[in-house]
């Protein structure tokens, strides 16, 4: 019967210390047992938020989502609601992908951290946060620019002139790890859509910005005689790349670090 019955504490410490040892499964188990006991207890609603931990750390992302959620729906004014705020970005972030492939998981994660930000400023995981929104912006704008080269070698010109102005937006410029690349193959666009002022205009910001850039002599050659732009394009960007930088010519981004999360007091 329940005067028989452990307190609620203790059948909590039973249950973390199944989650301290990492044994999930168990630890999940043990922890809807005391959410079920104890619904509206303090220590039932510390463990309906460890079921959803432990799903987390199982790596169902999908899964945890949905507690998280629910759990913020449920206690919105919970004490550490900026944390769960922050997993439920984890659990998009913990999904991202390479640049060539579709990017719904890095702008999902891109809204829940910045939502976090804008509903807990002070919140310490703010730095991780912001830390992952810039990751998250990187991605996305090497995504377009990805997208923008690929349009630009199918002779897709207006496509990629699209995609390309897309990238030069400030949301986006400031995070790519070659504004340099992005200007060049702007202004290339420009000459194949027989709009050489526009085309000149971004060569020039490229040499007076990125006078360093393995793109300079190319952008010169352009600048002095655009019918030179189809032996250009012969050559191969990553090639020229390799050149200066071989990191720089890899085409695409592999998953980010993602380092071990902090945790609310147990």
């Amino acid at each position: 019967d329940t005067l028989a019955s452990p307190p609620a504490e203790e059948l909590y410490k039973q249950a973390l210390d199944f989650y301290k040892n990492n044994n999930y499964i168990y630890a999940s188990d043990a922890f809807q047992k005391v959410r079920a006991r104890y619904p509206i207890n303090k220590w039932g609603i510390k463990a309906e938020l460890r079921v959803a931990d432990c799903l987390y750390y199982q790596s169902r992302y999908e899964n945890a989502f949905v507690q998280y959620q629910e759990f913020t729906r449920l206690h919105p004014a919970y004490q550490f609601v900026d944390y769960v705020y922050y997993q439920m970005g984890m659990c998009y972030y913990k999904q991202l992908c390479i640049i060539d492939r579709d990017q719904t998981f890095t702008l999902q994660a891109l809204r829940h951290f910045e939502k976090l930000i804008s509903i807990s400023p002070s919140s310490p995981y703010v730095p991780s946060a912001r830390e992952k929104i810039n990751e998250c912006r990187q991605n996305l704008a090497e995504h377009i620019l990805y997208i923008g080269n690929f349009y630009y070698r199918t002779n897709a010109y207006n496509s990629a002139l699209s995609r390309f102005l897309e990238a030069r937006q400030d949301y986006y410029y400031g995070s790519l790890s070659s504004p340099d690349l992005l200007l060049f193959q702007l202004g290339k666009t420009y000459l194949r859509l027989d709009q050489p002022e526009n085309a000149r205009e971004q060569f020039t910001i490229l040499l007076q910005k990125y006078p360093e850039s393995p793109f300079v002599s190319l952008s010169e050659e352009l600048l002095a005689d655009p019918e030179k732009i189809e032996d250009i394009d012969k050559i191969k960007i990553s090639r020229i790349l390799k050149k200066v930088n071989p990191i720089r010519a890899i085409t695409s981004i592999p998953f980010p670090f993602i380092g071990k999360e902090e945790k609310p007091e147990e």
